[in-house]
C-alpha cells in the first residue's frame, strides 16, 4: 500500500481539513480558529491548490476581517495565479496598518520582480532585512526569488551576505556553487566549493560537487582526486565512484574505468548507463566481445536507450557482419531520429549492403538536420562519384560550401572531382584553395584519385606550397 502525503498530516490538522470540505460540499458555515484556517491553507498551497487556497481565505476573512496575516497569505496567493497587480493592491492596504511586516514587504519586492521594477523590487527587499528578526532565512527566501526569476546573479549576492554572516552555512556555499554553475562561472564555483572544504574538511558533498565541478571544466585528473577524497570519507558513495569512472574514461585510463563500474554495478544493482560506459570502455580497448556483451545487458534493462542498441551495432560493424549491424542501427534511429552520428553510420551500412537508395536519403537526412556535417556531404558525393554522376557530385560539394566555405576537405575533392572530369585547370584551383586552408591534409586528394600521385601538374604546386614559395 502506497502512503500518501495526506498521512503525515497531523491528526489535528487533517480533522480540520475533512471538517472545512465537508463544510464546502453541504454550503454550511461551521466555526474555526484563525490558526486552524492557516494550516488547512497551508495545506493546499503545498498541494499547489491556489484557488481552493483562496477559498480558505475568503471564508477566513469573513470570520476574521481585521486579521492582517490572512491579507498577506491571499496576496502570495494572488502570484501564484499571476494577479499581480491584485498582490500589490492588497499589500498597499496591509501596509497602511503593518507597515513593518517583513512577510509583506517580501511578497511586494517578488511581485515587483514580476512586473520588472527591478529597483523598486530591490527596495523592497531592503526593507525586509531591515524589520526581519530571521534575517539570514530572508536572506535565502529573498535569493530564492532571484533565482526562480533566472536572476542568477542578483541569488549569487545574497548567498554571499549569508556566508559572510554564517561562514559554515553548508547550504548557502553550495546555493552560491550553483548559481556560478548555472551562469558559466565554474571557476568561481570550484573556489566557493574550495572555501567549504576549508570550513569542513570531511564535507562528502562538497569533495563530489568539486569532482564535478573539476570534470566540468576538463580537469579530470583533479575530478579523480575529489571523487577518491569523497570515496575516503564514505566509500559507499555511488555517484562518486560512477563519476569518478566517467572521468577516468576521459584520461583514457580504461581499465580503472572498467574497475570503477564493476564496483558500482557490483554493489549499488544492474544500471543501463553503467552497463554502456562499461561497454564503451572495452569497445576503446577493442574488446569487441566483451563490448557487445555489456551494450546488449543494456539494452535488454532499458530498450529506450539508444546508446545501446548503436553499441552492439558497432560491434557487429567491426566482425564485418553489416546485416546485424544495420538491424541494430536501425533500432537506435529509431529511439534517436535526428542522431546525425547514428544516421552516419546507417547510411554507410546501407551503402555497403547496395541499398544506395536507402543510403542516399539517410545522407540528404544528414544534412537537413545539420548542413555542417562534412562527412555526409563526402561520402554521398562519393557515391555521386562512383556511380559516374560526377557533375552531380560537384555540384553537392559547392552546394556544401555554401554552408562551409572555409572546409579544406571540400576543396581537396572536388580537385579530384574535376580533375575525372578532365576540367585540370579548375582542379588546380581547387587545389589551391585547399592548400591555402590547410596544407597538411593535402595527402586527401591522393584518396579518392591516387594516380593524382604522378601528376606533375599536382605535384609541384604542393611542393611549392612546401617550399612556402606560394607564400
Amino acid at each position: 500500500m502506497f502512503m500518501d502525503a495526506d498521512d503525515f498530516l497531523d491528526e489535528e490538522i487533517q480533522s480540520n481539513l475533512q471538517r472545512f470540505e465537508r463544510m464546502m460540499r453541504n454550503k454550511t458555515r461551521e466555526y474555526f480558529e484563525a490558526e486552524e484556517l492557516e494550516d488547512i491553507c497551508d495545506y493546499y498551497i503545498r498541494k499547489e491548490k491556489p484557488k481552493k487556497a483562496l477559498e480558505v481565505l475568503y471564508f477566513a476573512e469573513e470570520i476574521y476581517p481585521n486579521t492582517l496575516s490572512f491579507k498577506i497569505q491571499k496576496a502570495e496567493l494572488f502570484l501564484m495565479l499571476d494577479k499581480v497587480d491584485d498582490a500589490l493592491e492588497l499589500l498597499d492596504h496591509v501596509a497602511v496598518f503593518e507597515p513593518n511586516n517583513d512577510e509583506l514587504w517580501l511578497i511586494k519586492g517578488e511581485a515587483l520582480l514580476l512586473k520588472g521594477d527591478f529597483k523598486d523590487a530591490a527596495e523592497a527587499f531592503e526593507q525586509v532585512l531591515i524589520y526581519t528578526d530571521e534575517r539570514v532565512d530572508m536572506l535565502f527566501e529573498i535569493a530564492y526569488i532571484y533565482d526562480d526569476n533566472n536572476m542568477f546573479e542578483q541569488a549569487a549576492y545574497y548567498f554571499k551576505l549569508i556566508i559572510a554572516e554564517e561562514p559554515d552555512n553548508e547550504q548557502a556555499f553550495f546555493e552560491l556553487a550553483n548559481s556560478y554553475e548555472i551562469t558559466g562561472n565554474l571557476n568561481e564555483a570550484i573556489q566557493i566549493l574550495n572555501r567549504l572544504i576549508d570550513v569542513d574538511p570531511y564535507n562528502t558533498l562538497a569533495w563530489y560537487n568539486i569532482g564535478l565541478m573539476y570534470s566540468k571544466v576538463g580537469l579530470f585528473e583533479k575530478a579523480v582526486w575529489a571523487f577518491d577524497y569523497c570515496l575516503a570519507i564514505d566509500e559507499e558513495m555511488a555517484p562518486a565512484r560512477f563519476n569518478k569512472a566517467n572521468s577516468l574514461v576521459e584520461l583514457e585510463q580504461f581499465d580503472e574505468a572498467i574497475a570503477e563500474y564493476l564496483y558500482t554495478i557490483e554493489h549499488d544493482g544492474a544500471d543501463a548507463i553503467a552497463y554502456c560506459n562499461l561497454a564503451g570502455c572495452y569497445e576503446r580497448l577493442e574488446k569487441n566481445e566483451e563490448a557487445k556483451l555489456f551494450y546488449k545487458k543494456a539494452a535488454k534493462l532499458n530498450p529506450n536507450i539508444a546508446e545501446a542498441w548503436f553499441g552492439i551495432g558497432l560491434t557487429y560493424d567491426k566482425e564485418h557482419k553489416d546485416k546485424e549491424a544495420l538491424q541494430y542501427v536501425k533500432r537506435a534511429v529509431v529511439l534517436e531520429p535526428e542522431n546525425t552520428e547514428y544516421l552516419l553510420v546507417l547510411a554507410e551500412l546501407q551503402y555497403r549492403l547496395n541499398k544506395t537508395s536507402d543510403a542516399v536519403d539517410t545522407y540528404r537526412e544528414i544534412v537537413a538536420i545539420d548542413p555542417e556535417m562534412m562527412a555526409a556531404w563526402l561520402d554521398w558525393s562519393y557515391i555521386l562519384y562512383v556511380e559516374n554522376q560526377i557533375d552531380q557530385a560537384v555540384a553537392l560539394l559547392m552546394e556544401a560550401l555554401i554552408n562551409h566555405p572555409n572546409c579544406h576537405q571540400y576543396y581537396y575533392r572536388l580537385c579530384c572531382y574535376y580533375y575525372a572530369l578532365g576540367k585540370t585547370k579548375i582542379a588546380t584551383q581547387c587545389l589551391e584553395d585547399g592548400l591555402n586552408i590547410n596544407f597538411a591534409d593535402h595527402f586527401l586528394v591522393f584518396e579518392v584519385l591516387p594516380e593524382l600521385a604522378n601528376v606533375n601538374t599536382i605535384t609541384d604546386i604542393i611542393e611549392a606550397y612546401r617550399n612556402n614559395e606560394k607564400f
